[in-house]
């Protein structure tokens, strides 16, 4: 197996059939292989994730799927059909049972499914039609706030395409609202913001890279 590109915290082997990821990163891996697995289990039958196919000790072997990766295609110039589609999978994810894939969450908090590391990052797109075909890495996955997500979307491109901020506005087109700059950008700060606490006793670079991120995050307008 090869290693596969756009892996930044796990190793991720593929053969073109089957991709074997091994969680790693110093912080959490147990939770987070539990955490995908069940996931991926309980999703619905036609939701775009991949098949698990084996659960070796500290790993999983999962079905590899087609399609382009999102980031390469927003670097192609691509972002307006790749965030349009983006926003239409997110819709679909937040109408999906939330207590079919976190049992015994409570029935009455209006909390979704949220993905936890949601956008082009972690999905594959079909190469003519834009529409995605893989929605990959679960292990943040938890019930919360519907606005979790989308504002995670929109931190991925501020962060990691500058340069296709102008086309956001198809994420929110495909995703049917575009919440309050206000929550989302609360909402991505939060998100850091976890991010930092849970690297306070991890490796030191993962932690500075929080921090960074962070402070960049604060500092925003839209």
């Amino acid at each position: 197996m090869r290693p596969l590109r756009h892996g930044y915290t796990n190793d991720t082997r593929g053969d073109g059939n089957v991709v074997l990821k091994r969680y790693q990163g110093g912080i959490d891996e147990v939770l987070r292989r539990g955490t995908e697995l069940s996931v991926l289990e309980r999703l619905p039958a036609g939701f775009p994730v991949p098949a698990v196919l084996g659960t070796p000790e500290g790993a999983l072997e999962l079905e590899q799927l087609p399609g382009l990766h999102g980031q390469d295609l927003i670097d192609e110039g691509l972002a307006r059909p790749v965030l349009r589609s983006c926003g239409e999978l997110l819709r679909r994810l937040q109408q999906v049972d939330v207590g079919r894939v976190f049992p015994g969450t409570a029935a009455g908090t209006g909390w979704v499914v949220v993905h936890g590391d949601f956008g082009p990052n972690n999905m594959l797109f079909d190469q003519d039609t834009f529409r995605v075909t893989g929605l990959l890495d679960w292990e943040w996955a938890h019930p919360g706030d519907r606005i979790e997500d989308v504002a995670w979307c929109e931190w991925i491109v501020r962060r990691h395409h500058p340069r296709a901020v102008a086309d956001l506005g198809e994420l929110f087109a495909g995703y049917g609202v575009r919440p309050s700059w206000a929550r989302r950008k609360q909402a991505a700060v939060a998100r850091c913001e976890s991010f930092v606490e849970r690297f306070r006793t991890g490796p030191t670079a993962a932690r500075r890279r929080w921090q960074e991120n962070l402070a960049v995050t604060r500092s925003w307008s839209e």
